[in-house]
């Protein structure tokens, strides 16, 4: 779906140094969790909070540079905007989970300010993708909107049947009972606009750039619905290899925002 006429960083279909780097990573991401179940879970959660903030205070300083490469005007001002605050927002909530666990010594700080900070970037993220998709919505044929439609409604009774109806069942006090509903309900939503993002494009200067971000909030929205059904079926820990998708979706939001940072860069 990437196009193959040439980008900035004088490559085809936006594969370059930072791509491999990328995926390499990853691939660390992986080891590094695979190794650190076996290092004490006070170790493990330290590492991997520590691991967290760095992730998406990097990611959100792109998302920064970007917002003011481009600006709040143009087509694209309120979308990478949107992202930025988001992104933000939710390193805010890394930071704050991991100062509940480190410092704090709270096990699974949920519910908790974190949780302030993690809800609040669901608004501007989504705003952000929902502008974007509203933009472009010339690009969504009724054969693409079909299947985004389609895919969302299984996401959506998928998410009725395993997390909405226990979680509504269970009898736990309001505030987590609010947050337990709120969390699968949003993370939907990121889901169902993150497919419409990737269907729009299918060649183009743009098209690899913001499949990179529509893979990242996909990712997010995944992770934080492992978190949900973790959290509500007991196996979940601080550490847990679930956290990649967390991770995966930093890097991929990383380099969607920095491929856009030079296509703005292009248009100087």
């Amino acid at each position: 779906m990437t196009s193959f006429q040439k980008i900035p960083d004088g490559t085809l279909s936006g594969i370059g140094l930072k791509h491999y780097l990328a995926g390499a990573m990853a691939v660390a991401f992986g080891v590094f969790y695979y190794l650190a179940q076996s290092w004490g879970q006070e170790l493990l959660v330290v590492s991997s909070d520590l691991l967290f903030i760095v992730a998406s205070g990097t990611c959100s300083l792109l998302g920064l540079l970007v917002a003011r490469r481009w600006g709040l005007k143009g087509r694209f001002g309120v979308v990478h905007f949107g992202f930025f605050l988001g992104v933000f927002a939710w390193f805010l909530g890394e930071t704050a989970w991991g100062v509940y666990e480190i410092f704090l010594h709270v096990e699974v700080p949920y519910p908790s300010l974190a949780d302030v900070f993690y809800l609040t970037g669901y608004v501007p993220a989504a705003t952000g993708m929902l502008w974007f998709i509203w933009f472009f919505r010339r690009g969504l044929t009724p054969r693409k909107l079909t299947a985004g439609v389609l895919l969302g409604s299984i996401v959506v009774v998928a998410s009725g049947v395993f997390l909405l109806y226990p979680l509504l069942t269970e009898s736990a006090d309001l505030l987590t009972e609010t947050l337990d509903v709120a969390y699968p309900s949003l993370d939907v939503l990121l889901l169902v606009f993150a497919v419409m993002m990737a269907l729009v494009f299918e060649h183009g200067r743009f098209a690899s750039s913001w499949l990179w971000i529509a893979l990242g909030m996909f990712l997010t929205a995944v992770g934080d619905i492992a978190f949900s059904y973790g959290t509500l079926t007991g196996w979940y820990y601080s550490g847990h290899p679930t956290e990649l998708f967390y991770l995966w979706g930093y890097l991929s939001l990383g380099l969607g925002f920095d491929s856009q940072k030079r296509l703005g860069a292009r248009n100087d």
